[in-house]
């Protein structure tokens, strides 16, 4: 079962285990993103088109995404509920989670209005990746009225030095937007916002 932490305000994480992927992006300078800093205008009310299944790796989880579209199955709400058939992410997206061994999990965004199945960002498959090549179980954060999803890896998973990832989904493409180091390895709040 998925491991999801308490829910804080209007923000939750889910855990998962990360598998692969590449960063080049560097930290920037600036004030730490905000989700109110990246609003959506329009919410999703509507019936959820079915997922649309294109890569062989989306008909493989297709039970998973159609059951998390059509059931609200591993679709997690800011209140840290889970179940619940409509968006959850950037107005009109369903990011949907399931788990694919331990301790791994994996995610699906689907678009609600067209059916389209997304990846993650820094992935090229539908598994969370390595945030820094260390195996760190990243909590994600989103909301249902913001564009920004952050990933933050738990530090006493990391082997190298670890960051806060934050991310804009924008365009139907995932924007590395800030990078920040999370401190000290061994710090046990080094990566807490």
């Amino acid at each position: 079962m998925l491991n999801v932490g308490r829910a804080s305000g209007a923000m939750f994480r889910i855990h998962f285990c990360a598998i692969t992927a590449s960063l080049t992006a560097f930290a920037q300078v600036g004030a730490i993103p905000r989700f109110e800093e990246y609003p959506v205008t329009k919410v999703f009310q509507g019936t959820p088109a079915p997922p649309i299944l294109v890569t062989p790796e989306e008909r493989l989880y297709r039970t998973r995404i159609r059951n998390g579209v059509r059931d609200g199955e591993g679709v997690w709400r800011e209140n840290g509920v889970e179940g619940i058939p409509r968006p959850n992410f950037a107005g009109h997206y369903i990011v949907v989670t399931w788990e694919c061994g331990s301790p791994c999990n994996e995610m699906a965004i689907v678009d609600a209005v067209t059916g389209k199945v997304y990846k993650p960002p820094m992935s090229e498959t539908h598994l969370l990746p390595l945030l820094d090549g260390a195996p760190c179980f990243p909590g994600v954060e989103f909301h249902l009225d913001s564009k920004l999803m952050i990933m933050t890896p738990t530090p006493n998973m990391a082997r190298v030095p670890i960051y806060i990832h934050y991310f804009l989904w924008e365009n139907n493409k995932w924007t590395l937007i800030r990078r920040i180091p999370c401190g000290p390895k061994g710090t046990p709040t080094a990566c807490e916002k």
